[in-house]
């Protein structure tokens, strides 16, 4: 159990920076726990991120932002 919630951790931790350890992803015993926890840090960087676009008032695609002005 203790080594599902170190892979559940360290995917979460992994998934909120981007980042995608497919070693550990692979893993027969902790691999799926690892998925989870890259998911649900992959969601809670987008609720993050929809909160302070909602915060500073921005609206639309995060491809252009609304600050830059067309040449």
């Amino acid at each position: 159990m203790d080594d599902a919630l170190v892979a559940y951790n360290a995917g979460r931790v992994d998934g909120a920076a981007g980042y995608r350890d497919p070693q550990v992803a692979e893993d027969p015993e902790v691999g799926a726990d690892y998925r989870i926890g890259l998911l649900d840090g992959r969601i809670a960087a987008f609720h993050l991120i929809a909160e302070v676009r909602r915060i500073l008032g921005a609206e639309g695609s995060l491809d252009r932002p609304d600050d830059v002005t067309e040449s």
